[in-house]
C-alpha cells in the first residue's frame, strides 16, 4: 500500500513513485470519481488541493517529482472548478523545466471530473459550467 498520498508529504524518490505512470489527482476528484479511487494501491497516486494548500509550496514539490521521475505518463484529474485548473499549470511548467534540463518530456494526460462524476478531456477553457460550479461549491449559490 502506497503512504503517504498528499502531494506536499510525498518523497520525490519514494518507492512508488518510479512506476511507469503517475496520476496526480485533486483531493475532491479522488472522492467524487470512481475511476481514480479504483488506482488507489495499485499504481502511484497523489493528491492535493491548490485552494486549501500552498500554490508555491504544491508547485515546488510537483516540479521535484516530475524532475525525478521516471514515469513515463502523467494523469492528472482535477475537477471542474476554476481553482482546480492549477494542478494542470503546475505540471505543465514542472515538464517545460524538465525538457529545459535535457531529460526527456513525460506524456501528460489531462481530465477533468464535473461535479457529476463524468470524466472528460481537459481542454485548457474555462467553461459557463465550470463557473457556476464554483459559484455553488464556494459561494453557496
Amino acid at each position: 500500500m502506497q503512504w503517504p498520498i498528499k502531494i506536499l508529504l510525498v518523497h520525490p524518490k519514494a518507492p512508488f513513485m518510479q512506476d511507469k505512470k503517475l496520476t496526480i489527482s485533486a483531493d475532491c476528484a479522488l472522492v467524487v470519481n470512481k475511476e481514480i479511487s479504483e488506482k488507489f494501491g495499485k499504481e502511484a497516486l497523489i493528491i492535493g488541493c491548490p485552494m486549501l494548500e500552498d500554490p508555491r509550496r504544491m508547485f515546488e514539490k510537483i516540479r521535484l517529482i516530475v524532475d525525478e521521475s521516471s514515469a513515463e505518463e502523467i494523469e492528472i484529474f482535477s475537477m471542474e472548478v476554476p481553482c482546480c485548473q492549477a494542478i494542470h499549470m503546475m505540471v505543465e511548467k514542472a515538464n517545460e523545466e524538465r525538457k529545459e534540463k535535457g531529460k526527456s518530456e513525460i506524456k501528460v494526460t489531462r481530465k477533468i471530473v464535473r461535479v457529476n462524476g463524468e470524466t472528460e478531456e481537459y481542454t485548457g477553457e474555462v467553461d459557463e459550467s465550470m463557473l457556476q460550479a464554483e459559484i455553488k461549491a464556494h459561494r453557496g449559490g
